[in-house]
């Protein structure tokens, strides 16, 4: 039931560190987006309104500039999260293998298909 998520969302993520907003598109179990500084690639499945995955951030620009860190505070990082689905929204908790005693919370917006 992967396909019930296709489209395309706003991601706006948020640690204890920091906050950052990006856009990710869902597609047949698949994970792909990104921001100014970030890419994110990776992959979900659904059952029902429960969400699983994982997705991995690394940096594709800025490197080493102190205004442009991840929201861990390190890069790459591979996030293993867990959600739920309703009515155009996706809200996620997860960790970083890197850093797994600091979570993240984030919350996706469906924009478009």
């Amino acid at each position: 039931m992967t396909n019930y998520l296709k489209g395309f969302y706003a991601a706006e993520f948020e640690t204890a560190r920091k906050k950052a907003h990006g856009v990710v598109l869902l597609q047949d179990g698949q994970i792909r987006g990104g921001d100014s500084t970030f890419a994110y690639i990776g992959s979900y499945t659904q059952e029902g309104l429960t969400v699983s995955g994982s997705v991995r951030g690394f940096r594709h620009a800025n490197a080493n500039h102190p205004d442009h860190v991840s929201v861990f505070g390190i890069d790459p990082v591979e996030v293993v999260f867990d959600g739920v689905a309703k009515d155009g929204y996706v809200s996620i908790e997860g960790v970083a293998r890197e850093t797994p005693s600091l979570s993240l919370r984030g919350l996706l917006t469906r924009i478009g298909d």
